[in-house]
């Protein structure tokens, strides 16, 4: 605690006025004019106290003598245990910019337009549970001073031929990159980070510990060489698109290809620092998940995750789906076949959607989406501090993109169902139901298997029910009865399948709104006291 100069009271450092402020007297301090002794800028470490949650050990410091009672991280209202620490001194921080208010405002208008989240997360009580928190990063000053020489092209086209001129085209790179930031917690979920970027580094100001006060900040457990090869990655990128609208390469077609462009354009690191950057910091915790909000304490950008509480969505379904129904009743017959035919196309639709939560779940439940988590698993187990992301993750990824288009499909099948059902029906009977069937049995075995290596996903029986509901659907349609009341009794088990589905898609959706409660695998606690 830093006290006041004139009354003894507790300085705390006041947004508005970027200086420290004592709330007895109303004096205002340089932050860099109250030091301890053990803030000298020349030292390494600082003492602080570290607070520690006795159910998921995360850890979080404050320069504030006073009893945390609730943890950040996993959102448990309990004593946290504290001891008298000196952490490694960061180079840099940027000061909380947006006040409490701001971030709160901030975050009200964007649950504004989320319908579907539950009640409790635009409850002002738990809206005020905000807590500033300064979050470890690692800053990267990147370097490229070298002669540059690159293979560029011209073509035109003489009489019958097209000409092509290979040129190598020279010059002198001198670029400097300061802001290349990545989260160095553990703690802290590299898509939460990523999307509350990007922090302005023309702000960034010395560090002194008095800029914590009143606040907490989170220790930093990620070595730096973690995220250097990205930092580099993200400098040659940048240099190249310069490059690229430079005027004397602008009639060139550039060729940038090739595995050794780190060394092409002499990128060096010069140096990475430990920076602290304002996180304003809110948890929501339901039974052994939690769900995070989080607002750029810079800039006051909203990242949070949004889990769907079903009942709301159900009601919102049901008052969408009945003004359709009746829109579809004035302009078309949907006769038994054709109804019986939609709903085992969105049974194959459901089924496909299931599989691609299921593998999202599965990645999340690995960590594959945070490579600090990942690797701090890894240090746990004995295995490897470092590993490159190898192009088998770089194509899921592109794939995981392109899923949406499948669904896209089917949405147009489906429309044209509805608008030549019966021509579509008569000429598809002998093709387009056994193909129906074969699909939706690949999907049950794909997520059957699937299933079985994701614990967290719930919810098969909907899956085998839409399958045996569309088994049935096409042997009626094969058989080709003349009454229409199996059509009927198809199509009602089929959309009843198809609901299954969407309640259990639902469901374990918010296994990927929300997240694991975050033990990183300890057991017992604290293992690191």
């Amino acid at each position: 605690m830093y006290e006041c100069p004139n009354c003894g009271g507790n300085l705390k450092f006041d947004i508005p006025t970027q200086q420290l402020a004592c709330a007895y007297c109303g004096t205002h301090l340089d932050p860099y004019a109250i030091q301890k002794e053990t803030d000298a800028a020349e030292q390494n470490y600082f003492e602080t106290t570290v607070y520690t949650c006795p159910q998921c050990a995360g850890e979080i410091i404050s320069m504030d003598n006073e009893a945390a009672s609730f943890c950040s991280f996993c959102g448990a209202s309990t004593i946290l245990s504290s001891r008298i620490s000196k952490e490694k001194r960061p180079r840099f921080i940027i000061p909380f910019k947006k006040t409490k208010e701001d971030c709160k405002q901030a975050y009200a208008k964007k649950m504004r337009s989320a319908f579907f989240v539950p009640k409790e997360l635009k409850n002002p009580e738990y809206i005020d549970g905000f807590r500033g928190i300064y979050m470890p990063y690692w800053t990267y000053q990147m370097t490229q001073k070298d002669s540059v020489i690159l293979k560029g092209k011209k073509s035109y086209r003489k009489g019958d031929y097209i000409i092509t001129d290979h040129y190598d085209l020279s010059g002198d790179l001198d670029a400097y990159y300061l802001g290349y930031s990545y989260d160095a917690s553990s703690s802290f979920y590299d898509n939460i980070s990523e999307a509350l970027a990007p922090y302005d580094a023309k702000e960034l100001v010395n560090f002194t510990p008095s800029y914590l006060s009143g606040f907490y900040a989170d220790t930093a457990d990620i070595d730096e060489e973690v995220y250097r090869e990205d930092a580099q990655g993200l400098a040659i990128n940048s240099s190249f698109d310069r490059i690229r609208k430079e005027k004397a390469f602008s009639g060139y077609s550039l060729n940038l290809s090739g595995s050794n462009l780190l060394n092409k354009l002499g990128t060096t690191c010069r140096s990475a620092d430990n920076t602290m950057y304002p996180v304003w910091f809110l948890s929501y915790r339901n039974k052994d998940r939690i769900a995070y909000a989080t607002v750029n304490g810079q800039t006051g950008k909203v990242v949070a995750d949004m889990p769907i509480s079903p009942a709301r969505y159900l009601l919102a379904s049901l008052v969408v789906a009945l003004p359709i129904y009746v829109l579809l009743n004035l302009f078309f017959t949907l006769k038994p076949p054709i109804l019986m035919g939609i709903a085992c196309v969105l049974a194959l639709v459901s089924g496909i959607l299931y599989i691609m939560e299921m593998n999202a779940i599965g990645r999340r439940a690995v960590y594959e989406d945070d490579r600090a988590v990942e690797i701090m698993r890894r240090k746990k187990h004995g295995q490897a501090a470092e590993q490159k992301r190898t192009a088998k993750k770089k194509s899921s990824s592109k794939k995981k993109n392109k899923l949406g288009k499948p669904t896209i499909s089917f949405l147009i099948l489906i429309l044209y169902i509805i608008c030549y059902g019966e021509l579509i029906m008569d000429l598809a009977n002998l093709f387009l139901w056994p193909v129906i069937l074969i699909a939706m049995v690949v999907c049950l075995i794909v997520g059957i298997c699937r299933y079985k290596k994701v614990e967290d996903v719930k919810g098969l029986f909907g899956f085998i029910f839409a399958t045996a509901a569309v088994l049935i659907s096409v042997l009626i349609r094969l058989f080709h009865p003349v009454s229409d009341i199996p059509y009927y009794i198809g199509a009602i088990l089929t959309l009843l399948a198809d609901a299954f589905i969407f309640v259990d898609i639902i469901r374990n959706y918010n296994k990927l709104a929300m997240r694991r409660l975050p033990q990183f695998d300890r057991q017992g606690g604290d293992d690191r006291a």
